[in-house]
């Protein structure tokens, strides 16, 4: 077996004992018929909302490179996500409905998972003119000027 087999079976086996912990945590909290009420309830939302994409794509009828394309598959993935039997999957695919997060799945596929510096922890450098910022005490108020002595002033002229 290569790594990634290895890795995808590995992947596949703590997905499903997430699944089931969600299940167990689900039906302890609510009960089996409840439990059983929302699992037929997140498949129906999926369901309902393949159909509304599938309507969706028939009326546009083209691809367009605004990023629209990203989007729609995110969205699919999230109803597909909700039709799966299991809590853990229908919670992944009611956060993927939101659209900051479809956003922010999108900008890392790509970007191929990189971050910028800052959003990394990274320092960057900023540069301000002498005017632009002021020392500051340990309780985040500017220090006082000094005033200088009127005899400086005095003898430098």
């Amino acid at each position: 077996m290569t790594d990634r087999t290895k890795f995808i079976g590995l992947a596949l086996g703590l997905w499903l004992a997430l699944e089931i912990l969600a299940f167990a945590f689900v039906l302890r909290s609510v009960g089996l018929f409840v439990a059983i009420l929302l699992g037929f309830g997140t498949t129906a939302l999926g369901l309902s909302d393949v159909k509304r994409l599938l309507t969706v794509w028939r009326e546009r009828g083209k691809l367009r490179p605004d990023g629209a394309m990203l989007d729609g598959a995110l969205q699919a993935l999230a109803s597909l996500l909700l039709i799966l039997p299991g809590f853990a999957s229908d919670i992944a695919g009611l956060a993927l409905k939101s659209p900051s997060v479809r956003a922010e799945v999108a900008d890392r596929i790509r970007n191929r998972g990189k971050r910028s510096p800052a959003k990394a922890g990274g320092r960057q450098t900023i540069d301000l003119a002498p005017h632009e910022w002021k020392h500051l005490t340990k309780s985040g108020r500017p220090k006082r000027k000094r005033k200088k002595p009127d005899g400086a002033s005095a003898s430098s002229s």
